[in-house]
């Protein structure tokens, strides 16, 4: 990632934490996913889900 592309995406991150996606940039990231491991990266991106599609779980 250039510094120009990290400028864009840190300008377009004011109200949110650093770490967390627009339902924009969810969106596009699993368009660029194999369809067939679409359904566990999206959960992977939202937080439900591991990379495996074994659902999150909370030991809490």
């Amino acid at each position: 990632m250039s510094n120009h592309d990290i400028e864009a995406v840190s300008g377009a991150r004011d109200d949110r934490a650093p770490d967390e996606l627009t339902e924009r940039e969810i969106q596009e990231l699993v368009a660029r996913c194999p369809e067939q491991q679409r359904w566990a990266f999206e959960g992977w991106l939202r937080g439900v889900r591991q990379l495996d599609g074994d659902p999150i779980v909370s030991l809490g």
